[in-house]
């Protein structure tokens, strides 16, 4: 019945607010803008009302682990913190750190993997707050997050093709063919669509040409391309020559190999008893907050320091005090 159709949506509050609203590579519900964005309440009143939500998450998530699928109680939050705040991440949304608390709550849960709905959560938090995307993802492939995902070699190869690294792009759509990834009828897709783009403009010799696949020792082989740690993609800092090893006797190639990241962690595993399974030296990405910690000078007192003059001429010794003019008459 017409009655039963739910009343237009009315994009004035959205266009009155288009600023202040963090865009989605999903994009957004206009429905659910102009609720969030045409409330009538008072401020005080709305912020009230969200940190009981929130906190109504926050003990929903305390029982989550004896649910037969606890990501979705995750899955859940996040979604209304993304409605609820349109400007994305603030202190009131605390949308930062609710996808860093998710992502590594499922990072060693076997059966999230590569589960699409906690691969987009890490792509959301990669796209929205991450100030390394490219490590970002080479850190998934260290952790076999999304291997067996069409999506994440599509949004890998995206982010390469966008900072000039087309090679590697073209190596890991290969890795994801080769890996059956799902769905694999859209990953051919998006693979022929990247080889048209590379007819029209076809790569330069100015690109970068150091492989995806960073080298790995003879000794590692095992462990990189056979054992159960699985493979990754990239590395957190790439040569831009590599320099291969020969082997030794020729070995016959696997059928599927994965990409390999080469840690000197690798070659020690660790010793202690109960420790998580060896991850080469990723074993943590750290927060954003704690990336901005490292990356700020730490403050000192002014007391004593010295200011550096133009030119880099240090102040002389043999000038003594600065003379004050006086007056005599």
């Amino acid at each position: 019945m017409p009655g039963d159709s739910p009343p237009p949506t009315s994009f004035d509050d959205i266009e009155l607010h288009k600023e202040n609203i963090q865009p989605l590579a999903s994009g957004r519900s206009a429905r659910a803008l102009a609720q969030v964005l045409s409330a009538r309440a008072s401020p005080v009143v709305l912020r009230g009302e969200n940190a009981v939500k929130q906190a109504e998450f926050e003990q929903e998530l305390k029982t989550a682990s004896e649910l037969d699928d606890p990501l979705e109680v995750w899955v859940r939050y996040v979604n209304w913190t993304v409605e609820t705040f349109p400007s994305g991440s603030s202190h009131e949304s605390n949308l930062v750190h609710l996808l860093e608390r998710v992502t590594r709550e499922f990072l060693h849960e076997d059966q999230y993997k590569n589960d699409p709905r906690y691969l987009k959560l890490w792509i959301q938090y990669i796209q929205n707050f991450s100030d390394t995307p490219r490590e970002a993802f080479a850190y998934l492939a260290r952790h076999d997050v999304g291997q067996k995902l069409a999506l994440f070699y599509e949004e890998f190869a995206t982010l390469l093709e966008s900072i000039g690294r087309r090679h590697q792009a073209a190596e890991v759509y290969h890795t994801g063919i080769q890996q059956n990834a799902r769905p694999v009828d859209r990953l051919l897709r998006k693979n022929d669509e990247f080889r048209q783009r590379l007819e029209t403009n076809p790569i330069t010799d100015d690109e970068p040409h150091s492989p995806a696949l960073v080298a790995t020792r003879p000794a590692l082989a095992v462990k990189a391309f056979g054992g159960g740690l699985g493979g990754g993609l990239g590395a957190p800092a790439e040569p831009q020559q590599q320099q291969q090893q020969p082997d030794p006797a020729p070995a016959k190639k696997p059928a599927k190999m994965k990409m390999a990241i080469y840690s000197d962690a690798d070659a020690e595993p660790s010793s202690r008893a109960g420790t998580k399974k060896v991850t080469g030296g990723w074993d943590e990405i750290g927060t954003r907050d704690h990336r901005k910690k490292e990356n700020t000078v730490e403050s000192r007192p002014f007391a004593g320091q010295t200011m550096k003059q133009e030119g880099g001429k240090k102040p002389s010794s043999q000038g003594g005090k600065l003379a004050v003019f006086r007056d005599t008459n």
